[in-house]
């Protein structure tokens, strides 16, 4: 029943503005969606915000526009489950006309006091509309909607005095196919989600009884890549694998690491 509502609003819209074509052609992304990231409160003004839609192509852009929560796995891997209940979304659809900018005000319903942040995506979908008129029956058309094109956008809901704490619990040696890896496995013990934007990593190889055994090896965010800017949910753990690194002997590591 959902999807026919939806179907029916679309629809109506274009019918409308005498939009609807029997074999339509429909270009690539034609829309942009801002910000990529949006914090909300969950009580009082600032349980609600605002995205913007803009229009860049040169024809009609329909589009629905949905929320769903966001659990993250050890290995960066998302699922999502819908989370309609939790949120206002205004407005839900939109035909955007060539040029246009269109606001979308989302507002949180869900619990007023949550212990930790609330990880949420933003979705919107480019739908295909394509009205196909039967020769004895024009009186009711067929419309047949396929998403063409999504923007996926954070939403947090953040409760005042939230934070992160990241700790890299450990740095270990691997064999991975015969060859020598790194793996790393941070820990987010905070409140609120963390970017590992600017991450910089010392490596300390260990000798007998723990005691360093060489110098230090140290890595740049430019070496880090597939790790830094790495996003770390509120009480999440991240798992990384990288190649030994040159210069560092293969064996026990210290690690230790900074944000800059």
């Amino acid at each position: 029943m959902k999807t026919l509502t939806r179907v029916g609003c679309i629809a109506s819209m274009f019918m409308g503005l005498g939009l609807l074509t029997a074999q339509p052609g429909w270009a690539g992304p034609t829309y942009q969606l801002s910000p990529a990231s949006l914090i909300l409160e969950p009580s009082g003004n600032r349980s609600t915000g605002a995205f913007q839609v803009t229009s860049t192509g040169d024809e009609p852009v329909a589009l629905e526009i949905r929320i769903t929560d966001r659990q993250m796995d050890a290995d960066g891997n998302e699922s999502r489950a819908d989370a309609e209940d939790d949120f206002v979304v205004y407005p839900p659809q939109i035909l955007l006309q060539p040029g246009a900018v269109q606001t979308v005000r989302v507002t949180w319903l869900g619990e007023p006091n949550p212990d930790q942040e609330l990880a949420f995506r933003l979705i919107t979908e480019q739908l295909y509309i394509d009205l196909n008129l039967p020769v004895l029956e024009v009186t009711t058309p067929v419309v047949n909607i396929t998403a063409l094109y999504n923007y996926v956008a954070s939403l947090y809901v953040t409760p005042r005095g939230a934070a992160s704490d990241v700790v890299l619990d450990s740095a270990r040696h691997q064999s991975i196919n015969g060859a020598d890896a790194l793996v790393l496995q941070f820990n987010n013990q905070g409140t609120a989600h963390q970017l590992l934007t600017g991450l910089h990593l010392n490596l300390t190889p260990l000798g007998a009884g723990g005691q360093p055994q060489a110098a230090a090896v140290f890595l740049t965010p430019e070496q880090l890549q597939g790790i830094s800017g790495e996003n770390i949910l509120a009480q999440g753990q991240r798992q990384f694998t990288l190649p030994w690194p040159a210069g560092l002997p293969v064996g026990p590591v210290s690690a230790t690491f900074e944000l800059r």
